[in-house]
């Protein structure tokens, strides 16, 4: 990946299952993408791992929470809708048209 000088980086849970002084190094590689002005699209569930180390957040819950600075994406009361629409979730429920479509 590193060789190939990419624009953007998607990253799927790129912290999972490693030890901690392998996410610091890999963090650091992040760090200095942002710094060559790369985007990096990283999914991640740890929130203070995001807030540490992310300057920006796009949260999801089924849809778009909040998208910005870190601070307010993750702000208290985006988190708490984030962990309603989560809650809310039914698998049995018919399907509903957005926006008034029909």
């Amino acid at each position: 990946m590193l060789l190939q000088d990419a624009r953007l980086v998607l990253l799927d849970e790129p912290f999972a299952a490693i030890d901690s002084r392998t996410t610091d190094d890999l963090l650091q590689v992040v760090k200095r993408w942002h710094g060559e002005h790369r985007t990096v699209v990283a999914v991640l569930h740890d929130f203070d791992q995001v807030r540490a180390h992310f300057p920006e957040t796009l949260l999801l819950a089924r849809e778009l929470v909040a998208w910005g600075p870190t601070a307010d994406a993750l702000g208290p009361d985006n988190l708490r809708r984030a962990r309603l629409k989560s809650e809310a979730w039914d698998e049995a429920a018919p399907l509903c048209a957005r926006g008034g479509a029909r």
